[in-house]
């Protein structure tokens, strides 16, 4: 009996679907006419592209200090994160020797002088001047070898009493393997013999420095009994002698000049205000000139510079206004100050300089600034790369026309990250297709997705 009704059921369903048949095929054939495709409504920007560039703050000036001369430190009062105003003095060295070469030559000058006016009487004692310099050199010399002779004892001594520390730190630190003295007691011997050494260092430099003192007083000594020669053999002849005095004169006024130099040399003045970012030498130290003493900075304005392409470069100008981020998101205007007129051989990139004012010191050297400015295009068209296209006779983008793909030849503007500008082509309202353009043929069916 089932079998039964089962057979006309099964007849009726085959009846039915037989005749549907050319509807359901239909379809399918209905649905591959179109393809689903991403579509960009054009429209005009309304928010202003931004370019970004990112750069290294400095300041505004930098400049390490030095003395230009050599010399004992006998004045640094000044210490890091310390703000100094222009023209203060930062640092001095002893300038005795200095002052008494000062001394020296105008005492050369005046005697000089005094033998020019015995000559032009007649007096021939043209002798007596060399004599009393050659004096004057020898009782400097004297005390010189002197001040030798007790810095050899005291670097004699220094250096017995260091030999002894690091025999105390031996032994100690012999007694400390075994228990017998404290980690404390150890250390504080090393510390002593590192000061020992320091000490003996720059009491080994001052020696240097007397001996070389004792060698130019030499020299002079030997120069001064040439000329005394000279003089005699020239004393017959007043031309030559009054001449000669000239040359004294012209001699110790360049004495003159090369000590008031050196004692000029001999201190630090600050260019510019600004703040203390290094101090490296102490009071006492020797030091030699050009040798970096202090660093001073100016962060009252600060400098980006930012390397921008040559595509990119007529975006800038002296004077533009640009912003500048800085990493907890606070910005500050800045302006361009200087636009590198060549690109850089290795970059091919032009340097731009971007200058804004600190006055609550929240920049440093060495942050990083993200410096915006807003792009300006000669269209109001932005879309992705992806939907360009190249061909034979240039870029193109597809777009749809009533469900149909119809090929744009465009004009290409400006790149902007992953998106470029159009400069013709497209108009406002038109769909262009976002992606798989190179899987489109001209005049096929296409409609927007979610559609």
């Amino acid at each position: 009996m089932k079998k039964r009704l089962i057979l006309p059921i099964i007849a009726i369903l085959a009846v039915s679907s037989g005749c549907s048949q050319p509807a359901a095929s239909k379809a399918p054939e209905e649905a591959k006419k179109a393809k689903v495709v991403e579509i960009i409504k054009i429209a005009q920007q309304q928010q202003p592209i931004m370019l970004t560039k990112s750069g290294v703050v400095q300041a505004k000036q930098e400049v390490k200090l030095a003395f230009g001369t050599s010399g004992k430190i006998i004045s640094l009062p000044v210490k890091k994160g310390m703000q100094v105003k222009a023209g203060q003095v930062l640092g001095a060295l002893d300038t005795s020797a200095y002052q008494s070469s000062l001394a020296l030559s105008s005492a050369q000058i005046q005697e000089a002088q005094i033998k020019r006016a015995k000559i032009l009487k007649g007096d021939s004692k043209v002798t007596d001047t060399y004599d009393n310099s050659m004096k004057q050199t020898d009782d400097s010399l004297a005390n010189t070898e002197d001040a030798i002779k007790k810095q050899k004892i005291k670097i004699e001594n220094d250096n017995q009493t260091l030999n002894q520390d690091k025999t105390d730190l031996q032994r100690n630190e012999a007694l400390f393997a075994s228990g017998a003295v404290s980690r404390v007691e150890v250390d504080n011997l090393k510390i002593k013999v590192d000061q020992a050494e320091l000490s003996l260092q720059s009491e080994q430099v001052q020696l240097t420095a007397l001996e070389g003192q004792k060698k130019r007083l030499l020299e002079q000594k030997q120069l001064t009994a040439q000329q005394r020669q000279k003089a005699v053999q020239a004393e017959k002849d007043n031309t030559d002698r009054l001449a000669s005095t000239a040359t004294e004169v012209a001699s110790a006024k360049n004495g003159i000049t090369q000590a008031n130099k050196n004692i000029q040399d001999a201190k630090i003045t600050a260019p510019f205000s600004g703040t203390i970012a290094e101090v490296t030498p102490y009071v006492g130290d020797m030091v030699s000139p050009g040798t970096a003493v202090a660093t001073l900075v100016d962060l009252s304005q600060i400098k980006v510079s930012v390397q921008i392409e040559p595509s990119l470069i007529s975006q800038f100008a002296a004077g533009k206004k640009i912003t500048m981020n800085r990493e907890d998101g606070s910005k500050t205007t800045g302006t361009v100050t200087f636009i590198s007129p060549l690109a850089d051989s290795a970059t091919g990139k032009y340097n731009v300089e971007i200058t804004a004012p600190n006055p609550d010191g929240v920049w440093r050297g060495g942050m990083v600034a993200n410096v915006e400015l807003p792009r300006t295009l000669s269209t109001g068209f932005i879309l992705p790369l992806q939907c360009l296209g190249v061909g034979d006779k240039g870029r193109y983008v597809l777009v749809a026309e009533n469900g149909t793909v119809k090929k744009r030849m465009i004009e290409a503007g400006q790149i902007i990250g992953d998106k470029i500008e159009i400069l013709s082509g497209i108009n406002p309202g038109d769909q262009v297709i976002a992606s798989g353009i190179s899987f489109l043929l001209e005049g096929e069916k296409v409609e927007p997705k979610g559609e």
